[in-house]
C-alpha cells in the first residue's frame, strides 16, 4: 500500500500554547516522527493505513499529491474545535490545529495529540462521509478517536523526546455485537486505558467526547449529535466547517430530499 503524504506547516505566527510554548521546527519534526510511527506501526497492523509525514518550510512548500497539516493561532470559523480535518473544494484532505487551544507542545492535551487524532481520523475515512450501522436504527459516523480521544499515550522519539499522541479505535468497535477489547490502549494495556463499554458507545466519564449518530426511518429522519463533555471540543452545536458539523449538514440535505420525494 502506498503511503500518503502529510506536510506539516507552521503558520502559527509566534502564537504560544497556554502554558507559553512555541511551535518550532524541532518540535514539529518530533510530531512527525511520532505520528509516522503511530501510523505505520500500530495503527497500520489493524487498519492498513501508510503515511509519510515530513514538516514544511510554509504554505509554499506543499508538493503535489502532499496534505497540508497546518497550525494556526486560531481558528475563527471553527471557534469550538481545538483542531478538525476536511478536504477542499478538490476534494483533497487538509486539516488545521488552533494552537492557542493546546495545554502543551507534546503533553495529554497537546498540540502533537491533535495531529494524530486528525492524521488517523482521515486515514479512517479520507472523505469524512462514512457511517457504521449499528443494526438498531442508528448509523454512527466512523471517527477513529472520538469515543476515546481524551486518552493518550507516549511514542518516543530517536533522541529521547516524548510525544504523546491519540488513542484509537480497532474494528471490533464499528462491529455491532463484537467482543472487546475496542481500543488500543486497552489491547495493549497501556495505562489510562478507558474502554468504550461496548461497540459504537463513547467511553464513559473523561475517556471519550462525542459521537455523530443519524436516526432514519418512517416519516422523520432525525440527524443528531450525541456529545459527551470532553477536552477538545466544547458546546452541543459544533460549527459548520467542523467534520460533525458537516457531516450533519448532509444528513439534513438528504433528509430533505427524501421529503421531496
Amino acid at each position: 500500500m502506498n503511503a500518503v503524504k502529510w506536510v506539516l506547516i507552521d503558520s502559527s505566527k509566534g502564537a504560544t500554547t497556554q502554558d507559553g510554548s512555541r511551535l518550532s521546527a524541532a518540535v514539529l519534526n518530533h510530531i512527525a516522527e511520532a505520528v509516522q510511527d503511530q501510523v505505520n506501526r500500530e495503527f497500520a497492523a489493524e487498519w492498513g493505513a501508510k503515511a509519510a509525514v515530513r514538516v514544511g518550510a510554509s504554505r509554499s512548500d506543499i508538493k503535489p499529491g502532499e496534505w497540508a497539516y497546518d497550525f494556526l493561532p486560531s481558528l475563527p470559523d471553527a471557534p469550538d474545535a481545538s483542531a478538525y480535518h476536511d478536504i477542499n473544494g478538490k476534494g483533497v484532505p487538509f486539516a488545521l490545529c488552533a494552537v492557542k487551544t493546546c495545554d502543551s507542545l507534546l503533553g495529554p492535551t497537546g498540540i502533537s495529540v491533535d495531529a494524530s487524532h486528525e492524521i488517523l481520523e482521515t486515514a479512517g475515512d479520507q472523505g469524512a462521509n462514512q457511517f457504521a450501522n449499528d443494526d438498531k436504527g442508528l448509523l454512527h459516523a466512523v471517527e477513529m478517536c472520538d469515543a476515546v480521544e481524551v486518552q493518550t499515550y507516549g511514542k518516543t522519539c530517536k533522541d529521547g523526546a516524548v510525544v504523546q499522541v491519540s488513542n484509537w479505535l480497532l474494528r471490533s468497535w464499528f462491529i455491532p455485537g463484537a467482543a472487546g477489547p475496542y481500543d488500543y490502549m486497552s489491547f495493549a494495556k497501556i495505562p489510562g486505558a478507558v474502554s468504550p463499554p461496548g461497540p459504537l458507545q463513547t467511553a464513559p466519564g473523561k475517556g471519550g467526547n462525542y459521537q455523530i449518530i443519524s436516526k432514519w426511518g418512517g416519516e422523520k429522519e432525525v440527524a443528531a449529535l450525541h456529545h459527551i463533555t470532553g477536552i477538545r471540543r466544547k458546546g452541543m452545536n459544533p460549527n459548520w466547517s467542523s467534520r460533525a458539523a458537516r457531516r450533519l449538514k448532509q444528513m439534513e440535505q438528504l433528509a430533505q430530499i427524501a421529503r421531496a420525494v
